[in-house]
């Protein structure tokens, strides 16, 4: 089966986007079932047009013969409704008055919890739901106590159930939901949009918590269970959890990634690199050094052995093909500097290069946030003994010294738990 991540696609970037599914759809003709576990578009950008094209993809899919199976995630919900709803309803219009229009393939609008077998193996498919349907709850859990590795998420389970935060109530029941699906079906690969909690995850920034509802970390540690999920947009390997990539960079935030597209078999995935829109971030430019040709290939083969990294030392066999075609037309680069001068651009870039660039962008080269503490000549250690309102210095320091970075460096203390 094939595996595409989040789209968030919009009017600027749908063409581009559909071409890369249907190149790799096409390089992998015999595949018959697709997962779309993804966000289809951002709250703040839905686009008509762009959603009627992507439309037009899967129809002409489920025409070909495929199976494809669409998942709603955070995105894809307007209010109490699917984005596709209108969609869903005019496709089964189409199934069952068109004979014309019959099908050895399938579409599935997924919306709420449900189990298919696939490919001999017994898929949970997990959306992202608003509420969790009673119905669901009747699943059979008598044989919850002599599942002995599941334990400590019970317990987990029952003190979220008790919590006023309502989104650790949510969790206690998205969790508990998860655990009796895979008590009753002893081996169960999971495809969801959730985060996992507590766990820092290879190359991501960010730890989440059950009130931004998320999963137990256990269920990382269950021999009988796989994990699959879109929603983080750089991709890794941890454990028995494999994340998928965006299938473009979503925000200038996404540096440094070459996109992938997965095919899975049996937890054996292999995946293909793209680069639809890449940012390029290139950080700490020596004096005197010049980004060209080869400056920039070199850069671009770090950035896919770095990628690769993410899922390594795994334990688990990920064939990545590193081949790739990348277009210098659709490259935007930033680059770091100390002195900002657009006018002296062919001192830092190519000029050859810089014309084939989609955008250059500098950016002044502030100092390191983990030398603050340096250069105010203050111990860590020694700082709570010396001022008695050390956080509200250390802000007016920030504010007054680096009032462009004030807000990252505040960013980067609250997440380090200093202030």
């Amino acid at each position: 089966m094939l595996l595409f991540g989040d789209l968030h696609i919009n009017s600027r970037i749908w063409d581009r986007v559909i071409e890369t599914m249907k190149y790799w759809i096409s390089q992998n003709s015999d595949e018959k079932n697709l997962i779309f576990l993804w966000d289809y578009v951002y709250h703040f950008s839905y686009d008509r047009e762009a959603l009627l094209k992507l439309y037009t993809l899967f129809l002409d899919l489920y025409k070909s013969g495929k199976n494809v199976y669409i998942l709603a995630w955070n995105h894809d919900w307007l209010g109490n409704t699917f984005v596709f709803e209108e969609a869903k309803r005019t496709y089964e219009i189409i199934r069952n008055v068109f004979d014309n229009w019959e099908s050895s393939g399938k579409i599935e609008f997924i919306t709420e919890p449900k189990v298919d077998n696939i490919e001999w193996e017994d898929i949970l498919f997990l959306p992202y739901c608003l509420e969790l349907d009673g119905e669901l709850w009747s699943l059979d859990s008598s044989l919850r106590s002599e599942w002995h590795d599941t334990i400590e998420i019970e317990n987990t389970v029952k003190t979220l159930s008790k919590s006023q935060n309502k989104n650790e109530k949510f969790s206690a029941e998205l969790n508990d939901l998860l655990l009796k699906y895979y008590q009753k079906y002893g081996k169960l690969t999971v495809i969801h949009h959730y985060y996992t909690e507590w766990v820092n995850f290879p190359w991501q920034r960010w730890r989440f918590y059950f009130n931004d509802v998320a999963l137990s970390h256990l269920f990382c540690e269950l021999e009988w269970l796989k994990l699959i999920s879109g929603h983080l947009h750089q991709g890794f390997a941890y454990k028995n959890y494999f994340c998928t990539w965006s299938v473009w960079n979503t925000s200038p935030l996404e540096v440094n990634q070459a996109k992938m597209l997965f095919k899975y078999s049996d937890w054996k995935m292999s995946g293909k690199m793209f680069f639809v829109n890449p940012y390029f971030q290139m950080k700490d430019i020596a004096d005197g050094q010049k980004v060209d040709g080869a400056f920039l290939q070199e850069f671009t083969n770090g950035i896919i052995k770095d990628n690769i990294k993410n899922y390594e030392n795994q334990g688990r066999n990920v064939q990545i093909d590193s081949n790739y075609e990348l277009k210098n037309k659709d490259i935007s680069l930033s680059l770091t500097v100390w002195d900002v001068n657009y006018d002296d651009m062919y001192s830092y870039v190519d000029e050859q290069v810089f014309k084939q660039l989609k955008d250059v962008k500098l950016k002044k080269n502030y100092a390191k946030t983990e030398d603050i503490f340096e250069k105010m000549d203050i111990e860590w250690k020694n700082l709570t003994s010396w001022f008695s309102d050390w956080k509200g210095l250390l802000k007016d320091y920030l504010h007054n010294k680096y009032p462009d970075e004030y807000e990252k460096y505040l960013d980067f203390l609250r997440k380090e738990k200093i202030i």
